[in-house]
C-alpha cells in the first residue's frame, strides 16, 4: 500500500513566523492588513505580527490592542506598520517601533511604555516620536497641509 501526504499550508501563516504583536478589536469601513506580498480584509479578532501594515479606506477605522496593553486607533485614510514588537519581561526585552505613513491615529501606551519608554517611538515621514507620556493622537497629512 502506497500513502500520499499532503501538506497545506494558508498563504496567511507563513508570514506569522514571530510573535503575535496585538489583535484588531473592532473594524468599521475598509481596511486592508499588508503581511509580507498578501493584502487581506482586516477583519475583528485578527491576530497582527510585526511587519503588518494596516491601510485604512476614505470610510475606514480600526482599534487594536497590542500584546503588552497598547491600545491604538487608526481612522480613515491611514497607513500604519507595525515596524518592531518585543516584550518580553522576563528577559528585560522591549521594543515598539510603528510607523504612520499618513492619516490619523490615536495611542495610550501599555507596558513597554511603563518599563521602557525609551523603547517606545513613532516614525513619521517628517520625523520621529519618542513617547515619555502615556497618550496621544496625531494627523498626518503626507501633503504637507
Amino acid at each position: 500500500m502506497c500513502f500520499t501526504l499532503t501538506l497545506v499550508v494558508l498563504p496567511a501563516l507563513c508570514w506569522a513566523a514571530g510573535p503575535m504583536a496585538g489583535s484588531v478589536k473592532s473594524v468599521s469601513g475598509e481596511v486592508t492588513v499588508q503581511r509580507g506580498t498578501q493584502t487581506m480584509p482586516c477583519t475583528e479578532g485578527m491576530h497582527l505580527f510585526e511587519n503588518d501594515v494596516l491601510r485604512s479606506g476614505a470610510d475606514g477605522q480600526a482599534g487594536i490592542i497590542l500584546s503588552d496593553g497598547t491600545r491604538v486607533s487608526i481612522g480613515p485614510k491611514t497607513e500604519l506598520g507595525i515596524e518592531k514588537f518585543l516584550f518580553d519581561p522576563a528577559a528585560g526585552q522591549f521594543g515598539l517601533i510603528m510607523r504612520l505613513a499618513r492619516g490619523v491615529l490615536a495611542y495610550v501606551s501599555g507596558r513597554i511604555a511603563q518599563f521602557s519608554p525609551q523603547s517606545v517611538q513613532v516614525e513619521t515621514p517628517v520625523g520621529s516620536i519618542g513617547l515619555r507620556g502615556t497618550e496621544f493622537a496625531i494627523t498626518l497629512d503626507p501633503r504637507g497641509n
